[in-house]
């Protein structure tokens, strides 16, 4: 056999064990149960977890007497009418490579560190290429779903804290005040409601939604709008204050920008 031959049967076989190992119960080989909490999914030898976000209505924006109320945080009800699951942290840098074969993040001296320096379009491909190889349906979270899971969904607590799982900046998030100037490992902090690491801080996650100003008026399943310049991020990073990682803060740039504190985590359509 010649040396491209053969090269050409090696990547066959690792595509098919790849193909294999994906979408199945890292535990014990079980393919996920669409009514289970938390999916559990594996591709190669990294494995990654879903938290099912159960459909409902909560205030999205500002919480009430926060001065972060700006026109583009205005107090609005929004419904989601379908569940969805959304990653239990930032996708990994980890992850990230087993599924694309690079990694392009700055601080990439631990693997379960989240990715960054990827670009809007980067995130895009990659969901597209685990939906392929899971069989499953993969994409960023609109800016609503980010929101609600972030304030703990079906089971926020009743009164709204301003980071994702408490008011203590310092057990929920990695922020410029505890982070030693770069990215930390996922999962480290206290999760939220819906067991949820790392929704205040760390780095940056990107939404599908081009920013634009809420109205005041109630929503149903809000995609954004439907043009803009700017694609949504969502969260806050380690190298900035406590005041960016509020659950209802929001930023956003155009989608070729990429920095070593902007990631993303993804959500799955059930």
């Amino acid at each position: 056999m010649n040396k491209t031959l053969k090269a050409l049967a090696q990547a066959a076989m690792c595509s098919a064990l790849l193909a294999a190992a994906c979408g199945r119960d890292d535990n014990n080989g079980v393919p996920p149960s669409a009514g289970d909490e938390t999916l559990t999914f594996a591709v190669g030898d990294v494995s990654f977890k879903m938290v099912k976000v159960q459909a409902g209505t909560f205030t999205m924006g500002a919480n009430e007497g926060d001065p972060d109320a700006a026109a583009s945080k205005t107090r609005h009800e929004v419904t989601l009418t379908s569940d969805f699951y959304i990653g239990q942290t930032e996708v990994t840098q980890a992850l990230y490579k087993a599924v694309t074969g690079t990694n392009p993040s700055f601080f990439d001296s631990d693997s379960t560190q989240p990715v960054e320096r990827v670009k809007y379009t980067d995130v895009l491909a990659f969901c597209e290429t685990l939906s392929s190889l899971t069989g499953r349906t993969f994409t960023l979270p609109t800016e609503a779903q980010w929101e609600y899971a972030a304030r703990g969904g079906h089971k926020a607590p009743a009164t709204p804290t301003l980071y994702a799982g408490g008011d203590d900046i310092d057990r929920v998030a990695w922020y410029s005040g505890n982070s030693g100037g770069k990215s930390q490992p996922v999962g480290q902090k206290e999760p939220n409601a819906l067991g949820l690491h790392d929704m205040s801080g760390n780095v940056w996650e990107w939404c599908l939604d081009w920013k634009g100003d809420y109205g005041s008026a109630a929503q149903t399943d809000p995609q954004g709008p439907a043009t803009g310049t700017d694609r949504i991020f969502r969260g806050g990073g380690w190298y900035q204050s406590a005041l960016f990682s509020r659950v209802s803060h929001r930023d956003g740039y155009i989608p070729q920008f990429s920095n070593e504190c902007l990631g993303f985590r993804v959500v799955m359509l059930p």
